[in-house]
C-alpha cells in the first residue's frame, strides 16, 4: 500500500518540532564546527529561506557570519 504525498507530508509534519529541536541541539552543543554551522544554516534556511546567490563580490559568507556569531555568543 503506497501513501499519497499529502499523507507523507502530514505524517512528517508530526516530527517537525522534534527535528527543529535536534538541529538546535546540534547547533549549540556539537563539538564539530562544521556540524554547528550546518545546523545553523538549516535553521536559518527554514526561518528566512535560502539566501540568493550573489555575484561573489564583497561581504562575508554565511559560514563566516555564523562562525562569528558563535564566537560572540555566550555559552
Amino acid at each position: 500500500m503506497s501513501r499519497k504525498p499529502r499523507d507523507l507530508k502530514e505524517e512528517a509534519g508530526k516530527y517537525a518540532g522534534e527535528a527543529l529541536l535536534a538541529l538546535l541541539d546540534l547547533m549549540r552543543n556539537s563539538s564539530s564546527d562544521p556540524v554547528r554551522v550546518a545546523a545553523a544554516r538549516e535553521l536559518l534556511d527554514r526561518a528566512h529561506g535560502k539566501p540568493k546567490a550573489e555575484s561573489g563580490e564583497g561581504g562575508e559568507s554565511l559560514q563566516d557570519m555564523v562562525r562569528a556569531a558563535f564566537e560572540r555568543s555566550d555559552p
